[in-house]
């Protein structure tokens, strides 16, 4: 194995051995604590943490025999760190990486993955600087306010995101809807509102897709605002614009093979937690932002409107037993409209707390969609460091 493997496979059988230690509240690994009485770093905080979430997923019918997805894969590992200095009780500067990994791949387990993918990637990496005062003001590849505002709402089952605007655009990290490169962005309260502002900043390379386009983000900004009305009922809606360039990949001038666009999402959500409940719902409107199925010309490359829409209820039994911590079953849906095409997922699902950082999801997918999507099921299992 080389360098890399051998790191991951380390935080692995550390991970495991963790797992077997007496059960204890799970949460990031505080590696540095503030107040350590250190010369010049006093106020430095670090930490460690990460996810692994091996899974298995099964269409019905026989377009699924025998993938990697049947033999069971990596449903979005990673590792993150975060790095906190305290100049004062009111003001710290902050940084934070997050790395995803394919886990049988730095396994060596070849049947278990997607050879024509990245296996390890940047998920976020930003620095900023936060008040309790006057917010936090963050630069880097990080969650968007579309997404932090709405998308995250429903973002709460397996086989979700088909409804809203950050898992249905041409790229969440290139076109700034998901986690997006290059962002500045302020987060801070004003009274129960908690207000969300960003600005992109242009991204120079493409985004080459394989239909024969590249798409180029240049720049854009968002608005988006939590209202809490109670402890456990929150309001949320959110707009976002960028402008982007698409360019055939056999660009020229005098054939007119480029078009820009003006991209918008706009959206409103609702979340509410009373008690052992979690209700949720999501709507959004998506403007030159969906590509067509099969287009490959750039000034007709993207749908006029889509409409989108997301919701799930579900409830946590508590138990916390030597076996089982608590049972979350739910029933979720979401939808997408465009032109001559629409899609319609249904799910009901049943979320399992383990001890031990370990988490079973089982659920099972039933579609009604224009192009005959198969239903599906699923199985996953989290592991929380």
């Amino acid at each position: 194995m080389n360098f890399r493997t051998n790191t991951i496979f380390g935080i692995m059988l550390a991970i495991i051995g963790i797992a077997v230690m007496p059960d204890i509240a799970r949460g990031d690994i505080l590696l540095l604590k503030r107040d350590n009485n250190l010369p010049m770093i006093n106020g430095l905080e670090l930490q460690f943490g990460g996810i692994l979430r091996p899974q298995y997923r099964n269409k019905m019918g026989p377009s699924d025999n025998h993938t990697f997805m049947q033999r069971g894969y990596d449903s979005g590992s990673y590792i993150h760190t975060s790095v906190d200095y305290y100049l004062n009780d009111d003001v710290h500067l902050l940084g934070y990486y997050e790395v995803g990994f394919d886990m049988f791949n730095e396994l060596g387990s070849g049947s278990h993955y997607d050879h024509q993918k990245d296996t390890t990637f940047k998920r976020k990496l930003y620095a900023g600087v936060a008040s309790n005062t006057y917010g936090t003001l963050t630069y880097g590849q990080q969650n968007s306010v579309y997404y932090s505002v709405i998308g995250a709402k429903t973002d709460i089952w397996d086989n979700d995101m088909h409804g809203q605007g950050s898992n249905n655009g041409i790229n969440g990290n290139y076109d700034g809807s998901y986690r997006g490169k290059n962002l500045l962005k302020y987060t801070g309260d004003i009274g129960p509102v908690t207000l969300n502002l960003s600005w992109s900043a242009p991204v120079d390379d493409f985004y080459i897709k394989s239909d024969n386009v590249r798409y180029q983000r240049k720049s854009g900004g968002a608005i988006g605002a939590d209202y809490h009305v109670a402890g456990d009922l929150t309001l949320s809606a959110a707009y976002s614009y960028t402008r982007a360039n698409i360019v055939s990949r056999k660009y020229d001038r005098a054939a007119n093979d480029s078009a820009g666009y003006s991209q918008q999402m706009t959206g409103i959500a609702v979340q509410w937690k009373p008690d052992n409940w979690v209700l949720a719902a999501s709507g959004g409107l998506f403007k030159d932002f969906i590509p067509r199925h099969g287009q490959r010309v750039p000034d007709n490359y993207f749908e006029g409107t889509a409409p989108g829409w997301e919701y799930l209820a579900g409830y946590t039994f508590q138990l916390k037993n030597a076996v089982f911590k608590s049972f979350k079953p739910y029933v979720a849906g979401d939808g997408m409209r465009w032109d001559n095409y629409q899609t319609n997922h249904t799910y009901l699902g049943l979320a399992t707390v383990l001890p031990f950082g370990f988490q079973i999801d089982l659920e099972r997918t039933f579609s009604n969609t224009s192009d005959h999507q198969p239903d599906e099921n699923w199985v996953r299992l989290w592991y929380k460091f």
